[in-house]
């Protein structure tokens, strides 16, 4: 491969340097993720770097799919199958995965997501208490979550500074940390914490994977917090290559914990460092690029570098004013639609803005102008309450001990347990030394005041829990299929088709869940139930996001690192853009990064960019709207508006709405159906090819007849077991001689 000729002279230096700790400064659209890539194949390809002995770390799984498909395809006859391109969390998940039970924890350990997370806080404050007291919730949740990204246990913060704050909210965070240990659950932040803490505490595993690991890798550095940082400072030794690439100037992420100091002040810790600056730009016009330039040159804290392009465009920027926000929205609309006219492509049009509310009227707007759109950054495929609930039972069948899940499911579908039953529950249980789960379960060794009307539901409930448990530990059948059919036997199906009114697309959404199974099974045949568990906890807005013939909506932050050809940036006056809450700290870091934000909404933009604002009435504010500073700061000028008039908005507030998967679709459309996995010739990694008719040979069922083939799975009659569903390639299969 010539490196040299397709790459430019700074990316081909930032390729082939082989100094050991390189920091990358990447501006917006100077190819990145290219030179990230290109690095990759060239440390496996030209000085000779085995696939395993490199981590890349990248901040999507999105991302990290898209950086291993374009290695594979840099390099056509390696074997990178010990590459490893992950998250921080999925790496580390991975780890602990194989190295947690030196902390005392089962593999099978779950992991607790956001909502998970509130509702064991809520149970925490309400048996203290303060069962509505909603303020206290967020300040405890917010409280957990900020000394945790700062690394901080409760035994840290009893060692250290001890504050009035603390002596309020730390028995809280004590009590969650210990019914979370009991029922062998990880947060997000734990995941980090405790491979830091095995890392730091066994010099033996710490070693493990210095020694695997010869070049760590880093994207979106900039985005990095103090746990993550860590993290990396424990695995280089003086031996390892540390390779990051980020952009000061788009960290706009430290209200999650990220670091910018840490970009900038690398140097200190690893010596001697070079700094390698990407500034040419590939994605946007000059005259976006200028604008861009011109903005973000306003901040102090940062390393200066100013964006070029050869890209030259007669398109101005256009910024617009107008006097109410339906305004605003009819004109986004209309400037799509003659977009559409003119063969320019939905899905290459986004429009952006600083916060989620700012959406509403914009939906409005393309609603009546018939233009059909998604909505990103809302509510996730995995956080829908009935993928929850699904979720939730499957999680007690690898960890019994998970009070949290126990709880969200108990009485859906309902069972007549209440708040007052679930605290007998729960008082019973713990009195027993026994999670929830257990203590029903074991119910016939204990006196009991539970109603022998419930209790008897109880045991029903629990009963057909087990059976499928078994089921799934005895590994004959695939997973999926075993847990399609316990959906059906615990009442799950039957219980969201039977609420009126209810969407019915939520029972689409359990069969999605069910075939997104297929699928991780079918790319994974080596996997296992929990690690499937632990990985859809790891998913993130990003990694939603699909191609489709839409307009994308979305917040900034969820834009990151994507581009379009088209950007309108709505909304964009002060109180808004910058956010009310900057402007009220009005601290210098906190404007730094508001303009951060804005140099990352303009620099998505590839062609055109659009920028307008409304001076109506802001009920948030309580003002009207004022055009936001960095519209000077940026040297925008104003378009001319003649010939802009408002026609009115039919049909407001009538959406014609449908759910998709993975996000929040609204515009007339028909609504799509569940998709099957894709039929694909059925050889698995047992080698033996099925087709309908073949008799085959399962070492717990006997020898069947192979009914149907359905992509990877068939559907075989066994004698003494009836039809079963499998997947053709289980290693539990095999042919039958003179077959």
């Amino acid at each position: 491969m010539n490196f040299q000729k397709e790459l430019n002279d700074k990316q081909f230096e930032a390729v082939t340097s082989a100094d050991q700790y390189l920091r990358i400064i990447a501006g917006a659209g100077s190819g990145k993720t290219r030179v990230l890539t290109y690095r990759i194949a060239y440390l496996i390809g030209n000085v000779g770097i085995k696939p395993h002995q490199i981590l890349a770390i990248t901040f999507t799984n999105k991302v990290a799919k898209e950086m291993k498909e374009r290695a594979l395809n840099l390099l056509p006859n390696e074997d990178l199958s010990g590459l490893q391109i992950s998250t921080f969390h999925s790496f580390c998940a991975l780890v602990l995965r194989r190295e947690i039970q030196v902390l005392g924890y089962p593999k099978s350990f779950t992991i607790y997501d956001e909502d998970d997370q509130k509702r064991l806080v809520k149970s925490v404050l309400a048996d203290a208490g303060h069962a509505k007291d909603a303020d206290l919730l967020k300040e405890t949740l917010s409280y957990i979550n900020f000394k945790k990204m700062d690394g901080k246990l409760p035994e840290d913060i009893k060692s250290g500074d001890f504050n009035d704050y603390d002596r309020t909210l730390l028995p809280f965070f004590e009590e969650y940390e210990a019914r979370k240990a009991e029922a062998y659950a990880l947060d997000f932040d734990d995941l980090l914490i405790f491979v830091n803490k095995i890392f730091s505490g066994n010099d033996e595993i710490l070693r493990k994977y210095q020694n695997r690991f010869k070049h760590i890798l880093v994207d979106e550095f900039q985005d990095t917090n103090n746990v993550q940082f860590k993290l990396l400072r424990l695995l280089c030794n003086s031996y390892n290559s540390l390779y990051v690439v980020g952009d000061p100037d788009q960290t706009i992420y430290t209200w999650r914990g990220a670091n910018n100091r840490i970009i900038l002040d690398i140097d200190k810790y690893f010596v001697p460092l070079t700094t390698i600056i990407l500034n040419q730009n590939y994605r946007s016009t000059k005259k976006i690029l200028d604008v861009a330039n011109e903005l973000i040159d306003k901040n102090k804290e940062r390393l200066k570098k100013d964006l070029f392009t050869e890209r030259e465009s007669n398109e101005d920027v256009t910024l617009y004013s107008f006097d109410n926000a339906d305004h605003e929205a009819e004109y986004v609309a209309k400037t799509i639609s003659e977009l559409a006219a003119k063969g320019v492509k939905l899905n290459d049009i986004a429009i952006l803005y600083r916060s989620s509310h700012s959406s509403n009227r914009i939906e409005n707007a393309l609603v009546a102008k018939r233009i059909p759109y998604n909505v990103y950054g809302g509510l996730k495929f995995y956080a829908r309450k009935e993928i929850k609930d699904a979720l939730a039972y499957f999680r007690l069948f690898s960890n019994d001990k998970d009070n949290v899940s126990f709880e969200r499911i108990v009485n859906f579908p309902a069972r007549g347990i209440g708040a007052v039953t679930l605290s007998v529950i729960k008082d019973e249980a713990k009195n027993a030394d026994l999670s929830m789960l257990q203590y029903i379960r074991n119910i016939d060794q204990f006196p009991t005041s539970i109603k022998p009307s419930v209790l008897i539901k109880l045991k029903e409930m629990v009963g057909i829990m087990d059976k499928f448990s078994a089921r799934l530990n005895e590994n004959l059948e695939a997973y999926s299929e075993v847990l399609d059919e316990f959906l059906t036997k615990i009442g799950l199906y039957q219980a969201y088709t039977d609420v009126e009114d209810e969407d019915e697309d939520k029972v689409n959404n359990l069969h999605q869940l069910i075939n997104d199974i297929r699928i991780y099974l079918k790319r994974n045949p080596d996997s296992n139930f929990e690690e499937y568990l632990q990985n859809v906890s790891l998913i993130s807005s990003q990694d939603e996001i699909e191609d489709s013939e839409k307009v994308t909506l979305m917040t900034v932050h969820t834009a990151k690192g994507l581009e379009f050809k088209y950007v309108f940036v709505v909304c964009f006056s002060q109180g808004s853009f910058p956010n009310g809450k900057a402007l009220e700290e009005g601290t210098n870091a906190r404007m730094e990064e508001e303009r951060r934000l804005a140099y990352v909404a303009f620099t998505r933009a590839k062609d055109k960019l659009y920028v307008t604002y409304s001076t109506d009435f802001n009920y948030i504010n309580q003002q009207n709207n004022r055009p936001s500073q960095f519209i000077k700061e940026a040297g925008l000028k104003y378009s001319d508006t003649t010939g802009i008039r408002s026609a009115g908005i039919e049909n407001r507030g009538r959406l014609y709405s449908y759910q998709f998967g993975n996000s929040r679709s609204q515009g007339i459309s028909t609504p799509i159906k569940v998709t099957p996995v894709s039929p694909t010739p059925l050889l698995g990694a047992n080698g033996i090819t099925r087709h309908v008719g073949d008799t085959c040979k399962h070492k717990a069922f006997g020898t069947g007849k192979v009914l149907s083939v359905e992509g990877d799975f068939i559907e075989v009659m066994f004698p003494t077991q009836g039809k079963k569903k499998l997947l053709g390639s289980h290693m539990a299969l095999s042919k039958p001689e003179g077959n």
